[in-house]
C-alpha cells in the first residue's frame, strides 16, 4: 500500500490546506466528533480535523501546496491529521519507495490553478486571448506547452461564436516556425484537433497554429512548444502513462486521473486533453467523465 510521505517536506510558509484531487472508497475528515464525507475536488483547512480512510478501498489523491500524494488505507495507517500533512515533520520513515513514491517526490506542481481548463484552455482560456491591435479579425492566443512525444489535443471552441459552431468550417494549419514544414493541415468542422505525431529531432519544439474561419476573414494565431523535462521525470511520467493505459481497459481508475491531473498541474494541457478523452472512449469511467466535466465548464 502506498503511504506518500513527502508531505513532511513542505514549508509552512506556504498555504495551509489540503485540496482533494479524488477519492475512492469511503473517506471522511473528522472535526470536532462531526463527520463529513470527503468528495472529489474538494478543500479542507480546519487545523484540527482529521481524514479518516474507512477501508480496505480508500484512497485519497491530494494537492499541497505544491506538491501531490496519495494516501492509502492500511490497518497501521488510516487516520491522517491535516496538521500533519501541511507542516514538516523530522522523523519521516525510512521505508522502500515504490513508483509513485519515486514520481510524487520528482514532480511539483507547475502550473498552480485548481481552476485551469482542460479542453477550454487552450486557446479559450480568456486570460491567455488577446485581438491584434492592428486587425481585429486575428485573435493571438497564449503559447500552448506540450511534452514532445506525446500527443495533444487542441479546443478552441471558447474563441468562436456559438452561433458558429457546427454550422461553419475551419482550416487549420500547423507548421513548423523555422522551416516552414507542415505538421498538420486539414479542413474541419468541430472546434478541436488532435495531432497523434509530436515527435522532435531538434532541442525543441515550436509550432505555429494558424486557425481559419471559411466563411469569414477571421483567424486565430499561436504557438505549441516543448516544455523542457529532465530525463529521469520524463522516464517516470513514460511509466505513469504505460499504467495509466494498462488500467484504461479495467474498472479502475487511479493512475489515469495521477497522470492527467499531473500533465494538467505541469501545465500541459494540450496532452492531458488528449489522454483524458482516449480514456473515456476507453472505458466511460464516470470518475473522469466527472473529472472531465469540473475542468471543462
Amino acid at each position: 500500500m502506498y503511504l506518500i510521505l513527502i508531505f513532511g517536506l513542505i514549508k509552512p510558509s506556504f498555504g495551509q490546506e489540503v485540496f482533494v484531487k479524488q477519492v475512492w472508497g469511503n473517506v471522511e475528515f473528522l472535526v470536532d466528533g462531526e463527520k463529513t464525507a470527503v468528495k472529489d475536488l474538494s478543500s479542507f483547512s480546519e487545523k484540527s480535523g482529521v481524514f479518516l480512510l474507512k477501508d480496505n478501498n480508500s484512497q485519497l489523491f491530494v494537492k499541497i501546496n505544491k506538491k501531490l500524494g496519495l494516501l492509502t488505507f492500511s490497518e497501521d495507517k488510516h487516520i491522517f491529521p491535516l496538521i500533519d500533512l501541511i507542516t514538516p515533520k523530522q522523523d519521516l520513515e525510512n521505508k522502500e519507495e515504490g513508483f509513485l513514491d519515486k514520481f510524487f517526490s520528482l514532480f511539483s506542481v507547475s502550473h498552480d490553478d485548481d481552476d485551469a481548463k482542460i479542453n477550454g484552455m487552450m486557446v479559450a482560456d480568456k486570460s491567455g486571448v488577446s485581438r491584434s491591435f492592428n486587425d481585429t479579425n486575428i485573435i493571438f492566443i497564449e503559447t500552448i506547452k506540450i511534452m514532445d512525444g506525446y500527443p495533444l489535443k487542441i479546443d478552441f471552441s471558447s474563441s468562436v461564436g456559438r452561433d458558429k459552431i457546427g454550422s461553419t468550417a475551419f482550416n487549420v494549419l500547423v507548421k513548423n516556425k523555422y522551416s516552414d514544414r507542415i505538421i498538420f493541415e486539414q479542413t474541419i468542422t468541430e472546434t478541436y484537433f488532435a495531432i497523434n505525431d509530436t515527435a522532435n529531432n531538434s532541442l525543441s519544439l515550436n509550432w505555429d497554429i494558424e486557425i481559419n474561419n471559411i466563411n469569414s476573414s477571421k483567424k486565430i494565431k499561436g504557438t505549441v512548444e516543448s516544455l523542457y523535462v529532465k530525463s529521469e521525470k520524463r522516464k517516470l511520467f513514460n511509466q505513469l502513462k504505460d499504467k495509466a493505459i494498462a488500467e484504461s481497459k479495467t474498472d479502475e481508475s487511479i493512475y489515469q486521473i495521477i497522470f492527467i491531473e499531473s500533465l494538467r498541474s505541469s501545465g500541459l494541457l494540450a496532452n492531458a486533453y488528449y489522454y483524458l478523452d482516449l480514456f473515456i472512449e476507453t472505458n466511460n469511467n464516470p470518475k473522469l467523465i466527472n473529472y472531465k466535466d469540473h475542468y471543462s465548464k
